[in-house]
């Protein structure tokens, strides 16, 4: 069965993979609910809280990672 790769730590898409018919999706960054269609100047991106997948334009998740990266070096400081 077909599953999907996901970063753990932002929820962006990673890719595609297998695992055996009835092996439970259970790791961390791996879920079986399919991405849906987006387009180019879009990415999809996985929340984890709510098991759906979100599809947003690149420049607002560029915008929110680097907000993010700022943020956590601020932190370390």
């Amino acid at each position: 069965m077909k599953a999907y790769l996901f970063d753990t730590e932002n929820g962006l898409y990673q890719g595609e993979t297998f695992v055996g018919y009835g092996e439970a999706v259970q790791e961390e960054g791996i879920t079986s609910i399919p991405v849906p269609e987006y387009h180019c100047g879009e990415i999809p991106l996985f929340d984890t809280e709510v098991k759906l997948w979100k599809v947003l334009p690149v420049l607002s998740v560029r915008q929110r990672l680097t907000a993010s990266e700022a943020n956590s070096r601020e932190n370390r400081l």
